[in-house]
This record gives structure tokens, C-alpha cells and sequence, in this order.
């Protein structure tokens, strides 16, 4: 028998010791609730006196509203209206303090002089509410005191140039109004005489004219990057193109490289080009090519002015 029991209850000194532990941890487990809930009972003995204290808060925030409610409401002045002073002025070049008198905000300020440092200019009265930051009220109560300077003819010497300290070419206001340039031709210093280019875009038209072949329209300038409408509509009464100018790609003779080139020309479409043609022949007129898959007649319509199907 006791052979028996020392078989299947006896341990070894490792497992009593693991027994030991475990039975510590078991008896920590069963205690730690019950000093907690020991504290609690203690702390429920002072119940009252928290009553009490929660009693006199109460009524020391009840005496504070009635205090409040007691006291007359102090009025808050009101921030003075800035002055505005009118006087007849010029709204090109004028000064920031200028602008500041006539009640113009910061913001509105800062636009108007952004505006001029991009070559912007006001021609008449009506160009002053062209500018975003200004609204119809500030445009009806300033129209009747804007008086633009009146624009001088260049002298005979240097008709419509002079150069600043740099000796870069400035034109004149006069010249300016009386520009008529051929966009296929006008070199990056003509471009400048436009009202809003500056040498910037006088470099983009160009280098995106010789991309094209030549402009066939002068709406073409909206494809400039960064030309939007306001510089459009400055402009377009002062150039032209002539189409003649243009150079165009012979569809039946272009490889896929020189129709790719194009920035009208898609790799897809300038390939499909060159493989239709393979397959089909040569083109016998520019309306075969809507038979391309790919081709659409926006595309088409876009692109016709840059091709011919002759060699010559």
C-alpha cells in the first residue's frame, strides 16, 4: 500500500517547492480583494463628512451666481472705423499708404501690388475691378476718383525703349497699346513688349512655338504653361498668327519618333499612326486617319493644322 501511494503521490523537492509557490500566489489572490474591500468600508466612515463638504460647495457656488446676476453688464466699446480719405489718385505705382487712406485692406493691397510686379498695368478705370480682392463697393465708391495718368508718346530718340540699370530693354506704355505681333515670328525680347509678359513667358511662348511647328491660333497661348485667362485677355487684341509660317510632318514619310515629338502626339497615337500606315498604305488624305481606332475628332481637330500627306 505504501509502495503504492509513494508511486503516484509522492513528490520530488523540486515539485514541492513549485507547490509552495503556487500556493503563495493563490493565497495573495484570495486576500488582495479583501483588502480592498476592507479599505472601502473604512472610507465609507467619512461618508457624512463628504456630504457636508459637497453641501457647503453648493451653496458657495449658489452665492456667486447671484452675485453675478446682481452686477450691471459691462459694456464693451466698440473698435473705431478706420477714416477713409478720398482723393483723385493713380492707381498705377500708387503707394501702400495711399491705398491704406483710401480703406483698402492689407490683402486687397497685397494683390494690387502683385498684380504690378507681373507686369499687370490699369489702362482705364475699368481695369481696377479686375483685380480678384476687389469687390463692386470698393470699385463704386473709388470709380469716381480714379484719374489714370495719360500715357506720353516715347521720344523720336528711342521710339517706345529705354533700359533700366541693367540695361535690359523696357517698352513704353504708348508702345504697348500700339503692338501688333505675329506670334510665329516675335523673338523672346518682342514678346516682352507685351502687356504681363515678362521674360519668363516670353521664353515659354517661344520654346513652346518651336514644340508646335508654329501657332496656328493665337488661342493657343492658354496651352502656355502657367497663362491664364487674365494675361490672355491682355494680350490678344495685339497679336495674330500667320499659318503660313507653320511647319508641318508628312504623315506618310514621319516615323514614329518625329510624330511623338509633337506635344499634340501621344507615343500611342504616333505609333498607331505609323503602324496604320503599314498595314493600309499611304494616306491618301489627313480624314484617313479617323479611322485609327484610337483617333477621336478632338484629337483630329487638334492635331490636322501639323499635318499634310504630301512629301514636300
Amino acid at each position: 500500500m505504501y509502495k503504492w501511494f509513494e508511486k503516484y503521490f509522492a513528490f520530488s523537492r523540486r515539485e514541492l517547492n513549485g507547490i509552495c509557490l503556487l500556493s503563495v500566489f493563490l493565497l495573495m489572490l484570495w486576500l488582495i480583494p479583501r483588502i480592498y474591500a476592507l479599505r472601502d468600508n473604512n472610507d465609507g466612515s467619512d461618508l457624512s463628512a463628504q456630504i457636508a463638504d459637497i453641501d457647503h460647495f453648493l451653496a458657495t457656488v449658489d452665492a456667486r451666481r447671484s452675485a453675478v446676476g446682481n452686477k450691471k453688464p459691462v459694456s464693451i466699446p466698440e473698435t473705431p472705423m478706420v477714416e477713409v480719405e478720398y482723393f483723385r489718385f493713380d492707381p498705377n505705382g500708387l503707394a501702400v499708404v495711399d491705398w491704406k487712406r483710401l480703406g483698402l485692406s492689407d490683402r486687397q493691397i497685397r494683390m494690387i501690388k502683385n498684380y504690378e510686379a507681373k507686369g499687370g498695368q490699369f489702362r482705364k478705370k475699368e481695369d481696377f475691378k479686375k483685380i480678384y480682392a476687389i469687390n463692386e463697393a470698393d470699385y463704386a465708391r473709388l470709380a469716381a476718383y480714379i484719374d489714370i495718368e495719360e500715357i506720353h508718346a516715347p521720344s523720336p530718340a528711342t521710339p517706345g525703349r529705354s533700359s533700366d540699370r541693367d540695361g535690359n530693354a523696357v517698352v513704353e506704355r504708348e508702345e504697348r497699346s500700339t503692338l501688333f505681333l505675329d506670334l510665329n515670328t516675335a523673338d523672346s525680347l518682342e514678346l516682352q513688349f507685351l502687356p504681363g509678359i515678362g521674360p519668363v513667358f516670353a521664353s515659354r511662348i517661344v520654346r513652346f512655338r518651336d514644340l508646335l511647328g508654329g501657332f496656328h491660333n493665337i488661342s493657343q497661348l492658354m496651352d502656355v504653361y502657367g497663362f491664364d485667362s487674365l494675361r490672355f485677355d491682355g494680350v490678344k487684341t495685339q497679336v495674330y498668327v500667320d499659318t503660313g509660317k507653320v511647319k508641318k510632318i508628312a504623315v506618310n514619310s514621319a516615323d514614329y519618333d518625329h510624330l511623338r515629338s509633337h506635344p499634340f502626339i501621344s507615343h500611342k497615337l504616333a505609333n498607331a499612326i505609323v503602324q496604320y500606315r503599314k498595314q493600309h498604305g499611304p494616306y491618301q488624305s489627313l480624314t484617313d486617319l479617323l479611322d485609327i481606332v484610337i483617333m477621336d475628332k478632338r484629337i483630329f481637330r487638334k492635331i490636322v493644322p501639323y499635318l499634310t500627306v504630301s512629301n514636300d
